[in-house]
């Protein structure tokens, strides 16, 4: 199993990612920002076809919701530090989180379904380029929908 897999993998063992969601590959980028919507923690609600991204642990301090790929996180930019993939089951419905701005550096792939309320401890991937290693809380600037 690729380490890109291991982060679903790993939370489904702990008890603490897996919702009976998953995520979606809309056709262009569609975001929801703190200014127009408030999030409550994930609670295993249907899928609603967003990438929730909170700038504190445990999914406090609501960021924006992403529906699509983004090549520029914004103001969300280098900010997270808990996100939740609750997009639809299907095609692409996994994520990989990138070091920069489009698409590029380091990845981490997270399935769908997985919330993470401390993104603290799970690197980047070895070898996928520029920030490999470091940890992605406060380190991701881009995402794209796939399958993992």
């Amino acid at each position: 199993m690729s380490r890109s897999l291991v982060l679903g993998a790993t939370l489904a063992t702990l008890g603490t990612g897996l919702l009976p969601v998953a995520a979606q590959a809309a056709p262009g980028t569609s975001r929801t920002t703190s200014a127009s919507a408030t999030l409550a923690a994930p609670t295993g609600a249907q899928a609603d076809g967003k990438l929730h991204l909170y700038r504190d642990t445990d999914y406090r301090n609501f960021c924006a919701a992403y529906v699509g790929n983004s090549t520029n996180w914004g103001a969300c930019r280098n900010q997270i530090s808990s996100l939740w993939n609750n997009g639809y089951p299907g095609n692409l419905d996994d994520v990989w989180l990138y070091y920069g701005p489009n698409y590029s550096g380091a990845r981490r792939g997270v399935y769908n379904g997985v919330s993470i309320p401390d993104l603290t401890p799970y690197p980047f991937d070895a070898g996928t380029g520029t920030g490999a290693g470091q940890s992605i809380n406060d380190n991701v600037a881009s995402h794209k929908w796939t399958n993992l």
